[in-house]
């Protein structure tokens, strides 16, 4: 018997509007990196001061993406959505009245917790609307909101900063957000199931997968790749004068143009190729670039970077699609809260941290190097038979032995 797919169109209005929620989820985030320049001037900070405040703010992000489950239990996955939105918006706007550096870490760790919710209510909303056919590429739409914000975030900065000032701009759009938040609640059509909300159980099943930590790890590394470079490169690139602030958000914005279309190519490419095949050589690839970024003399390490940040991005629909796929619909949600928090911490927290210390040690480049080696070996290590099995056995079984009550 043919197996008639269904067709990809129906889906995309939702998909808009998802993507179109993430987009503020991210750029809660994302404003931050070109405002670092602004932000370190007044305040007076060092590098590792710089990275710290990355840290904290992914600290906060996973300790709620871990406990996102309990809140879409109780109020239902778009419910959970709209919340994050809300909070998020009004936290941002808080952060524009810290007078001092330890003040702003304080508030920027509370952007951190209230964004944290959106991501696995989110997904959990995707993989219940969409046909499997089309994962990959309804994740590859969603994953184009992160592009945006990495593009519409320094775009706004630099048209708005001669005219306010960078606490202005945190207020304003905070305010904004959570009023979009609103509106938002109303157009949502999707979502109106409750997560299953974590259990021991589930973890220490979960914990006992290899899949769990195979995909942890290459979501760790794909983080790092495209949020920790991103975080830290304006910072790299004008603390060693290499651009001044006005360059830096040029950079940034054509660093990210290519990464609209890139997100839902690479898409295409898993549901037409596979997984393991895409994910194995886009991790070689942007690894490569990684290490040359740090390798090579200043003026090339910048054409680099504008080619690295649209191949890093392929990375991160890719990673969600696998791990949606390693437990059964009911549970995704309760994976993406597990494994999340982990890749977050490490890549757009841990990774930024130690770059900004390389950085005071004057071993910044070095640390590119290293990072880009790093994940040139999970490439390699993603593409063997004998590691990737234990992700297709999950992928087969979706583990319908464990339960989550």
């Amino acid at each position: 018997m043919e197996i008639v797919k269904s067709k990809f169109t129906p889906y995309i209005p939702f998909l808009i509007l998802i993507s179109f929620a993430s987009f503020l989820n991210n750029l809660a985030r994302t404003i931050f990196p070109p405002l670092t320049p602004n932000i370190c001037e007044e305040m007076n900070l060092c590098h590792g001061e710089t990275g710290n405040l990355f840290f904290i703010l992914s600290v906060g992000f996973a300790i709620t993406l871990f406990l996102s489950q309990f809140i879409s239990s109780k109020i239902s996955h778009k419910m959970t959505v709209v919340f994050s939105i809300l909070t998020t918006g009004f936290a941002l706007a808080l952060t524009s009245y810290a007078g001092d550096f330890q003040t702003f870490r304080v508030a920027i760790f509370v952007v951190g917790l209230c964004s944290g919710f959106f991501i696995s209510s989110a997904v959990a909303m995707i993989r219940e609307s969409v046909a499997s056919e089309h994962m990959g590429k309804a994740f590859g739409i969603f994953a184009t909101a992160q592009s945006v914000a990495f593009i519409l975030g320094p775009m706004l900065v630099k048209h708005l900063i001669d005219i306010f000032t960078w606490k202005e701009i945190l207020n304003g759009f905070g305010l904004a957000s959570s009023f979009i938040s609103v509106v938002l609640f109303f157009l949502f059509r999707k979502g109106s199931n409750r997560g299953v909300p974590i259990t021991f159980g589930f973890i220490r099943s979960v914990f006992s997968w290899p899949s769990f930590w195979i995909l942890m790890v290459l979501l760790c590394v794909a983080n790092g790749l495209n949020m920790g470079i991103y975080n830290m490169a304006p910072d790299y690139f004008q603390r060693h004068n290499l651009l001044d602030k006005g360059a830096v958000y040029k950079l940034i914005v054509i660093a990210r143009v290519l990464s609209i279309f890139t997100a839902i190519f690479a898409g295409v490419i898993a549901d037409r190729f596979g997984l393991k095949r895409s994910m194995a050589i886009t991790f070689i690839l942007c690894g490569a670039l990684t290490t040359l970024i740090g390798a090579v003399p200043p003026s090339s390490s910048l054409i680099l970077f504008t080619i690295q940040s649209p191949v890093a991005v392929c990375l991160m629909p890719l990673i969600h699609f696998a791990i949606s796929t390693i437990v059964p619909i009911d549970k995704n949600a309760a994976i993406v809260s597990i494994i999340a928090p982990f890749g977050f911490l490490m890549g757009a927290g841990v990774i930024p941290q130690i770059l900004g210390f390389l950085g005071d040690l004057n071993i910044y480049a070095q640390g590119f190097v290293l990072f880009g080696f790093s994940s040139i070996i999970a490439g390699v290590i993603c593409g063997l038979n004998a590691i990737y099995r234990h992700v297709e056995y999950s992928q087969t079984k979706s583990a319908p032995e464990v339960e989550a009550e």
